[in-house]
């Protein structure tokens, strides 16, 4: 069992966290150990998605979204097993964004267990990261056309 935590404090509310994160169609952008997702199944705040990772090999997804409180994924067919969870917690005006996988490998990946413990490490600081920025980005201010100082002095 692999198991990998990364935590991250963001300057946003707890709520614009959530509006990125349950964006889970994605997660291949942050997460770039994923290639591709396709949801299978949908029910409320359930679902089952394929998820295609970036060596081409498919494993089978369970996740539940708990509005503005996390996700948790169950890895369940495929060379992955195990669960990840993503966790936001408010405090103050920040907002902690925590992400903790426990992890089992099948086939081939076992006898790479090790290495792909550091690759995992990797990504979910990258995706924290990634996320991170995707919040806090700051909106480009809209410019105006310059004026003339003889047009300022006539205003």
């Amino acid at each position: 069992m692999i198991k990998v935590v990364s935590k991250i404090m963001i300057n946003s509310s707890a709520k614009k966290v959530w509006s990125v994160i349950s964006e889970i169609q994605r997660d291949p952008y942050f997460w770039k150990g994923m290639s591709r997702v396709r949801t299978v199944y949908k029910n409320g705040n359930t679902m089952t998605r394929q998820v295609t990772l970036a060596n081409s090999e498919k494993c089978s997804q369970k996740i539940i979204l708990f509005p503005i409180e996390g996700i948790h994924i169950r890895w369940t067919k495929g060379m992955i097993t195990g669960t990840k969870d993503i966790l936001i917690t408010q405090i103050g005006t920040q907002t902690l964004l925590e992400v903790e996988m426990n992890y089992e490998f099948h086939g081939i990946a076992q006898i790479r267990s090790r290495s792909i413990s550091e690759e995992l490490r990797n990504e979910a600081e990258l995706a924290v990261q990634l996320i991170k920025e995707e919040i806090e980005k700051t909106p480009a201010f809209q410019t105006e056309d310059r004026k003339q100082w003889a047009d300022l002095i006539h205003e």
